[in-house]
């Protein structure tokens, strides 16, 4: 009997406060079997492998799989407002998946409101 576990996929941004800039990562994790295609895109463009980190499959204690790609965004690429996207595709999915990312307006602060 064989199965399939669905992936639980999110894209998230960091602030990289050395260079200014932030990394995008888009997190596959729980699913069975371990095979699994994540595409980065910018604007609707695939990026270029030399421009992502990660893609290593990781197991779960669970005996699901996880993967996670990452790509590095400079101050300049920030002002341009691109659109970054993450798609995934698995035995489990109907359809392929697409995760927009949601920013934040700055990215790693956190707004602090005091009432008074």
């Amino acid at each position: 009997m064989s199965f399939s576990v669905k992936p639980r996929v999110r894209l998230f941004q960091k602030a990289l406060p050395d260079s200014g800039g932030m990394k995008v990562t888009c997190l596959a994790t729980g699913f069975y079997p371990r095979h699994i295609n994540l595409t980065l895109f910018r604007d609707d463009q695939p990026l270029d492998s030399h421009q992502i980190t990660g893609g290593e499959l990781l197991p779960n204690g669970d005996g699901t799989y996880q993967m996670r790609k990452s790509l590095e965004v400079s101050t300049d690429d920030l002002k341009e407002n691109y659109q970054y996207t993450c798609k995934a595709e698995h035995l489990s999915l109907d359809n392929k998946l697409d995760i927009p990312l949601d920013y934040e307006p700055y990215p790693g602060q956190k707004h602090v409101v005091a009432v008074v």
